[in-house]
């Protein structure tokens, strides 16, 4: 079986961000942008919307959901910061659910922070 094989239609190929670097001004630790850990992995990006209801401020609220889905051979873990390379967003990984099946290895499932477009 090829290591990237997905069951779920990809929209991108995607690079993915883990650990931090030492900020030259003061050395506070600050998300390592520049080194992909991995690259060229293909990655379905979902977004859609949900409304709530707020009860504090007695109005509906229209509230983004990111998902994406990669394949069930991807190390990827919560905290790490994915690029969809084809379009230059930057996401950060909230939540990474590997869901057991019988019979085959289901894709990665990731629930996914939208954090802006990628600035180096």
């Amino acid at each position: 079986m090829a290591a990237d094989l997905m069951w779920a239609l990809a929209t991108c190929r995607a690079s993915i961000f883990r650990g931090t670097v030492a900020e030259p001004a003061y050395g506070d630790p600050v998300p390592n942008n520049l080194t992909p850990a991995s690259s060229g992995v293909l990655l379905a990006v979902e977004e859609r919307n949900s409304r709530t209801w707020d009860p504090a401020a007695q109005t509906p609220r229209v509230v983004r959901v990111v998902n994406g889905t990669v394949p069930s051979t991807t190390d990827i873990v919560t905290g790490d910061r994915i690029r969809d390379d084809t379009n230059g967003v930057l996401y950060l990984v909230q939540n990474v659910t590997r869901p057991r099946t019988p019979g085959r290895t289901p894709d990665v499932r990731l629930d996914l922070k939208r954090i802006g477009d990628d600035g180096g």
